[in-house]
């Protein structure tokens, strides 16, 4: 077994890499090669465990869990990652920055399969790690003209501008929401509880990828954004029907524009129905992201001589 630390998968792991991993993830889904089991939890005073598991065929052939606990002190994420050709367990990953690109990257994928050709302008909402995240990604994928930013605290937004500026983007602060949604691509990466983007901000053509929230009760869109759009995918629709709270809180009227992201990338139904449409991916985080992240994190590794070797047998004698 090999242990990776943070360090090591943020040197090994390229956000062009994590996007193809990521869009091959959602063909395997599709084509059945692949299992997500939806995330649960944990919960007990002062403390939440989340377990999210899967296995992936195709290249891939692993099986494995991300679990992270969150407490008042902070949240700590690890993978274990398992060969599902000899059954061993090839590798424990520390997984903040991993799941931070990889969170990116479905953003990525989602926008070049839902999003207008070529944006021009991307607004990004949040100004924390997985704002940062949902930058690179993105202009990863896309040589946009303009970004905006938006931030509830100014100063915040001045650091992520000077930072976005630095990497040779235009950029641009924002002070309200409406102003932020003119804009090809909007990614909404918060911690609001409550919902702030309304229908009326949102124009014809937009994409939107909200990845703020995973929990039933907390939301970045209103419901009267999230029954303007033409189309939404998620990620895994079993999970999405436990924890999206922006299509949840929209009612049931939403789900009926719901498809899988998979089934969207696979060619199976059509991403932008229109040069006008709408189109929203409420991300949640599944397991099989991390999983195909992982394990081209650990070829790397393995190819590089990275990582700590441990002997791991898990079997008695």
């Amino acid at each position: 077994m090999i242990y990776i630390r943070e360090s090591d998968v943020a040197r090994l792991l390229t956000y062009d890499e994590a996007i193809r991993a990521v869009e091959e993830g959602f063909r395997l889904i599709e084509a059945g090669q692949a299992v997500n089991i939806p995330r649960s939890r944990a919960i007990v005073p002062g403390a939440v465990l989340h377990v999210l598991q899967g296995a992936v065929l195709g290249s891939y052939r692993v099986a494995g869990l991300k679990t992270y606990l969150s407490t008042r002190s902070g949240t700590r994420f690890a993978i274990l990652l398992f060969s599902l050709d000899s059954g061993e367990l090839i590798a424990l990953i520390e997984a903040d920055r991993l799941g931070q690109i990889r969170t990116g990257a479905a953003s990525a994928v989602a926008s070049m399969h839902m999003a207008r050709v070529k944006p021009q302008v991307i607004s990004i909402v949040g100004s924390g790690r997985q704002a940062r995240a949902q930058f690179e990604a993105l202009t990863t994928a896309y040589s946009p003209r303009l970004i905006k930013v938006i931030s509830r605290t100014r100063s915040h937004a001045e650091d992520f501008a000077r930072y976005i500026s630095s990497r040779g983007f235009d950029v641009r602060i924002v002070d309200r929401y409406d102003e932020a949604c003119g804009a090809d691509i909007l990614a909404t990466a918060t911690n609001s509880k409550d919902p702030f983007i309304r229908g009326d901000c949102l124009p014809e053509g937009i994409h939107v990828n909200a990845i703020g929230s995973n929990w039933h009760n907390r939301a970045e869109l209103a419901p009267d954004a999230v029954l303007k759009a033409d189309l939404i995918a998620v990620d895994d629709v079993n999970q999405a029907r436990i924890e999206a709270g922006d299509l949840i809180m929209a009612g049931e009227a939403a789900w009926s524009r719901v498809v899988p992201l998979s089934s969207i990338v696979a060619g199976r139904v059509k991403g932008r129905p229109g040069e006008s449409s709408i189109t929203i991916f409420k991300s949640l985080g599944i397991a099989i992201e991390d999983l195909v992240v992982a394990k081209v994190v650990y070829d790397k590794a393995v190819k590089e001589g990275v990582g700590l070797s441990i002997e791991f047998k898990g079997m008695y004698p």
